[in-house]
């Protein structure tokens, strides 16, 4: 576990300066990947579901991307596409490519299905955090403007 954990810091590291992010942002989006890719594995170990871990895992790692944001004066999205690297499903991507290429019904089922499940839980995740976000700016406009 602790060998996952770092291999996702140092991918969402990489990922952070290959988007050309740089200081102390660079840092932020590891630690992002680092903890996103915690939170996915703990999940998974509970939930036993690659959907809800997936989920759960993106969520944060909006809600993350949101306040980093707010504390570096940056945008979120540099932090969000950096630390969410560690959800995308690499693996199961090229499984499916292979089962297709090597005429192999059963691997491109399997595996384009899961890869389907998993990116539709991390875009659920990042939407229900930005919908939810833009509720709670809209309610302080309007709180702010009352008193």
């Amino acid at each position: 576990m602790i060998v996952q954990l770092l291999v996702a810091f140092l991918g969402s590291v990489g990922f952070a300066l290959m988007l050309k992010i740089k200081g102390r942002q660079v840092l932020y989006a590891g630690l992002g990947g680092l903890i996103t890719w915690g939170i996915y594995l703990l999940c998974f170990e509970w939930l036993a579901s690659n959907f809800e871990a997936n989920l759960i895992a993106s969520i944060f790692v909006a809600v993350y991307a949101e306040v980093m944001a707010r504390v570096n004066r940056a945008p979120a999205t540099i932090f969000l596409t950096a630390a969410a690297v560690p959800l995308i499903p690499g693996g199961r991507l090229y499984y499916t490519m292979y089962g297709l290429v090597s005429e192999d019904k059963a691997m491109f089922y399997e595996n384009g299905t899961a890869a389907i499940t998993i990116a539709l839980a991390i875009s659920l995740g990042f939407v229900v955090v930005t919908v939810l976000n833009r509720y709670w700016n809209s309610m302080t406009a309007k709180w702010k403007k009352t008193t």
